[in-house]
């Protein structure tokens, strides 16, 4: 049963107590039964907080939770694309002093490096303290992963964000697929068929393969009731081949010398070479699909089996479910080759021309704490930076009957325990597209030469500024 907690104790703004007695800030019994709902500025009675955001960062059912922890609280939230967001809106309200700031902005993992070059941008969190508890940043640290901590430290020694998820990496897998195509389909046995990225593009050819054959053609039909065969390949994209075996590493794009900026080595690290090395050989090997991530196609086909496998960061997991809940129990976890890996995460900031910085930290304290982190797992999948619940039952225990009743939490828990800190520099998004277009060219079939093609991504990374 999920465990809903919402207690003070150490880095939790709120609780019933507070609301019981009217200690939440200056807001009075009386207020407590205002409904914001509607509000559209901030009043005597209401404050609207404005929240600048993308993708599920703001989970719907935290900001309910929140409405009734504090109903004199709107959350005005407002979705965009990740580069609108990090790339240009925040950096243009920056430039123009802030004007046009949200109380609250997420800023993505791989802008991280980009942003901590720019902490005038962001309000110090070390400055703040929350209304109860009377907790600041420094405070606040010792209860996240270190090197997601870092990722919200500007250059400066300013804390300008606060940890969401870890985006720790696994693969999705449709078990009754394998199954149909006679290859290990029990999570253990595939994690061990494919344990490197060598025997993990060798059993996507074999999947390839096998679902050509009669037996399967046949074996499906009967199965799935179908008259034709809609699986077309093994994975969705080889495409996120490239930053699963980047985030393997110990470095990508950046050396952390001791400096706050770091040294540029894309140039000369081989780990930028194997990674794209390994998504050539799979896009060599045509064991994908070629159907774009978060396209209409793509949300289809999980439902339609037009696809065996993706490779998923805990987030996922929720996103699998949403666009094909018919499949469940069809799914399954698997561990992703290499061991550990990462996609995704983000801090929450207060730019500094935010309107209502006190509310924006009280809210980001409680969010990001780790009870509500934990129920963000158990609801969403979204794994947590807090590393306490790492041994919590609730999550190390967590099954989910999604996905074949696979150990879901004890899973990302070994998975993202052997991740090791990547220094993130300011141009690692600009130099992730860069490399990104160079496998296109290749994918695409406008380069045949792969090294032509991954020395014009290096000479490209170059243009970055």
């Amino acid at each position: 049963m999920l465990r809903t907690r919402f207690s003070l104790k150490s880095v939790s703004v709120i609780s019933a107590a507070a609301l019981a007695v009217g200690l939440l800030g200056a807001i009075s019994p009386a207020k407590a039964v205002v409904d914001c709902t509607n509000a559209t500025q901030n009043t005597d009675d209401c404050t609207v907080l404005t929240i600048n955001t993308f993708g599920d960062v703001i989970l719907p059912a935290l900001v309910s939770d929140y409405k009734r922890l504090r109903p004199d609280i709107k959350l005005s939230i407002k979705k965009s694309d990740l580069d609108a967001l990090n790339g240009t809106g925040l950096y243009t309200q920056c430039a123009a002093g802030g004007a046009g700031n949200p109380d609250i902005a997420a800023v993505e993992i791989s802008y991280s490096g980009f942003w901590r070059q720019y902490p005038q941008c962001f309000t110090d969190l070390k400055t703040m303290r929350t209304t109860v508890g009377n907790k600041s940043a420094t405070e606040l640290k010792k209860d996240y992963l270190a090197w997601r901590w870092a990722n919200g430290v500007g250059y400066n020694g300013s804390v300008i964000g606060i940890p969401t998820d870890v985006g720790g990496l696994e693969v999705a897998y449709r078990w009754d697929l394998f199954k149909l195509a006679g290859l290990p389909y029990q999570r253990d046995k595939v994690s061990a068929a494919w344990s490197t990225w060598d025997k993990f593009i060798a059993f996507g050819k074999q999947f390839q393969a096998k679902i050509k054959t009669p037996a399967f053609i046949s074996a499906y039909k009967r199965a799935f009731k179908k008259t034709t065969v809609e699986t077309k390949g093994f994975l969705d994209n080889v495409g996120t081949i490239y930053p699963a075996v980047m985030n393997q590493g110990t470095e990508k794009y950046y050396r952390n010398n001791g400096t706050a900026t770091g040294v540029l080595i894309y140039k000369t690290n081989p780990q930028v070479k194997k990674a794209f090395n390994y998504t050539i050989a799979a896009s060599k090997a045509a064991i994908g699909t070629r159907i774009g991530q978060f396209s209409s196609d793509w949300n289809v086909g999980m439902t339609k089996g037009t696809f065996a496998v993706m490779l998923s960061p805990a987030w996922m997991m929720e996103y699998i479910k949403g666009q094909a809940p018919e499949t469940s129990g069809k799914w399954d976890i698997a561990n992703i080759p290499g061991g550990g890996g990462n996609q995704g995460g983000s801090q929450l900031t207060i730019p500094k021309g935010a309107k209502n910085k006190q509310e924006a930290w009280n809210f980001i304290a409680w969010y990001l704490a780790p009870d509500q982190q934990l129920k963000a797992f158990r609801v969403y999948g979204l794994f947590p930076s807090t590393p306490s619940l790492y041994t919590d039952p609730d999550l190390v225990g967590y099954k989910d009957p999604f996905f074949n009743n696979a150990p879901v939490g004890k899973i990302y828990v070994d998975g993202v325990k052997k991740l090791k800190p990547i220094f993130e520099g300011k141009l690692q998004r600009c130099i992730d597209m860069a490399m990104g277009s160079a496998i296109s060219l290749v994918a695409n079939g406008k380069e045949k030469d792969s090294n032509k093609a991954f020395a014009k991504g290096i000479a490209d990374a170059g243009k970055c500024k």
